[in-house]
Formats: structure tokens, C-alpha cells, sequence
């Protein structure tokens, strides 16, 4: 049986994280896409934006070491306010030195950032117009 095409109508988004919730951006965090994937500053740095992907084994991957696989909709996304940037988007702003927010000075770290978004199926949720983001992770988020 042929595995089915991610569809943002039909299928949800996925994202590996605690067991007690999801991670609470920060609206006002630096909004650089590329620093975002490629995880600088590594383990509890701020940030803007949520990865998520369309692939529970990803997702999966990422709550390894007792965390959970937590689902969500673009539906709910979209009615309390956070803006998606999808797989296909984030490719096409990682070209040469990246664009938009994903430009970077770095050519090869914009091309392993892309690398990752392919590798991963990675979207992400963009809390920067969020006004509380702790109690809307609380409510988009469902445990998968």
C-alpha cells in the first residue's frame, strides 16, 4: 500500500518534546529561521518557533529519553493566531545565504539547515504575534 501524501486539510503535524508539555517559545526571541534548525546555542535557548514535522517517527525521534510525540492541527494553529511556515516555504527560503528570516552569513550552515527540514519533514509554528504563548501551546497541543 502506497503511504499517503501529508495534506495540511487532512493530517496533523507532529513534535517530539517532554512528557509534562510542549516547550514555551518566546514571541520577542531572536527570529532567525537558520539559528532556529540548526539549534545554536543549543539545549534551552530561546526562540520563536516550534519545529514540528509531518512524520510521527520524527517527531518520535526527538521525544526520545522519556519525552512523548505530541499532534496538532493547522486548523487549531490558525484559530488561535500562530502562523505556519511549511516544509515548502522553508526549502525555498534556503537557497545561497537563505532569505528572509532565513538569511544567514553563512551559506553552508543556510544548506545543512535545509538539509535538516528535508531530513526531518520539519514545519515550523511561529509564535511571534503570539500573545500568550504558554496557554496557547497548552491548548493546541494534544498528546498523540
Amino acid at each position: 500500500m502506497a503511504e499517503q501524501k501529508w495534506k495540511m486539510s487532512k493530517h496533523p503535524l507532529y513534535r517530539g518534546d517532554r512528557k509534562t508539555g510542549v516547550s514555551i517559545p518566546n514571541p520577542t526571541a531572536d527570529g532567525s529561521i537558520v539559528r532556529h534548525i540548526l539549534f545554536l546555542e543549543g539545549p534551552g535557548r530561546e526562540t520563536p518557533y516550534l519545529s514540528t514535522s509531518e512524520e510521527y517517527e520524527s517527531a518520535n525521534n526527538f521525544a526520545a529519553g522519556g519525552g512523548v510525540v505530541w499532534e496538532i492541527y493547522l486548523k487549531t494553529v490558525r484559530a488561535e493566531g500562530v502562523a505556519h511556515i511549511s516544509r515548502t516555504e522553508l526549502l525555498s527560503l534556503m537557497k545561497g545565504n537563505g532569505k528572509g528570516k532565513a538569511k544567514w552569513e553563512n551559506a553552508f550552515e543556510v544548506m545543512q539547515a535545509r538539509r535538516y527540514v528535508e531530513q526531518w519533514n520539519e514545519h515550523l509554528l511561529d509564535f511571534r504575534e503570539t500573545a500568550n504563548p504558554e496557554v496557547t501551546t497548552k491548548k493546541i497541543f494534544k498528546k498523540s
